[in-house]
């Protein structure tokens, strides 16, 4: 009788607290309804039981989360939401979720080439290309900050950029004592011609992104540039021998300021640059300014 009486004991204590948890579910509201999910992943951890969904019938991108947290070692809350978080995403995706705080995202994004002008002052415009390009990632690494409500996002990131210019033939890019930057035209007969100009910064982007329907974005921001190395290159043949000469050290402009417009459909896109200042200090070089870059771009990195 007293072992009977022990066995029952026990087997209430252990269902007792999966009774208390399924009248807790039984008596709370719906809280939400996919048909024909197209994948359900549940996970679970010491900070609790995660249900994730992947695509349905209608929205193969669609994404859904809930996150069950325990309040005590038997019983689990099923209706405490957790707070603001900070994650690895595809900064452009969406997830539908029932938690509607804003919170932070850690993304990568932004990889672009283009090609573009510039004006130049007499008497260089002869001689310096008007043409231009450029390649570099916008944002290498960016925190950003999500307006759920508004498909809203302004970010803050570090990005890297190349700027490419070039001379016409038989132009060849010369370097003083002092740093300045000139050119010279090359007298002797020469069977190659190869003389371009690169100027690599580090780019730190404020942008502001919206969101347009499930598909479309459409940005705007100005980027404050760090123009910290600055070289060139000629390459050359003279009676079948090459000769490559290169220089650094020039006196380009330490800091600049852009703005950039990109539109983008998924994760392609377009976009427009425009720089107004000089590329060299005044004095140091030719007076190349007004840029202009249009191009393409790769939005998104997806980093969950």
């Amino acid at each position: 009788m007293n072992a009977t009486l022990t066995s029952v004991v026990v087997a209430m204590a252990i269902a007792l607290p999966n009774l208390c948890f399924a009248l807790e579910a039984s008596s709370s509201d719906t809280v939400k309804v996919i048909n024909n999910p197209g994948q359900v992943v549940i996970t679970q951890n010491d900070e609790g039981v995660m249900l994730k969904v992947n695509g349905n019938e209608t929205d193969t991108a669609y994404c859904y989360e809930y996150r069950v947290t325990p309040r005590s070692k038997w019983r689990l809350n099923t209706m405490q939401l957790e707070g603001s978080e900070v994650e690895f995403r595809h900064p452009f995706s969406k997830c539908d979720s029932i938690n509607k705080k804003t919170h932070f995202i850690v993304f990568m994004s932004d990889v672009y080439f283009g090609w573009g002008g510039h004006s130049v002052d007499v008497p260089d415009r002869n001689v310096v290309k008007k043409s231009m390009s450029e390649i570099g990632v916008l944002n290498f690494i960016a925190l950003g900050y999500q307006f759920n409500k508004s498909r809203y996002r302004v970010s803050f990131g570090m990005g890297f950029n190349w700027h490419r210019y070039g001379l016409k033939t038989p132009y060849f890019w010369l370097r003083d004592n002092d740093g300045t930057l000139g050119y010279a035209e090359m007298t002797e007969p020469f069977d190659k011609h190869y003389s371009t100009l690169v100027v690599r910064s580090m780019q730190f982007p404020l942008m502001f992104n919206q969101e347009l329907g499930k598909h479309c974005n459409v940005a705007i921001g100005g980027i404050l540039n760090w123009n910290c190395y600055a070289s060139f290159v000629n390459s050359y043949s003279i009676d079948k021998s090459d000769y490559n000469v290169s220089t650094r050290g020039l006196n380009q402009r330490k800091i600049s300021f852009d703005g950039i417009a990109m539109l983008s459909w998924g994760g392609l896109g377009a976009y427009f640059r425009y720089a107004p200042q000089s590329v060299f200090k005044t004095g140091y070089g030719p007076e190349m300014k007004n840029r202009w870059t249009i191009g393409l771009i790769i939005r998104g990195f997806n980093w969950k």
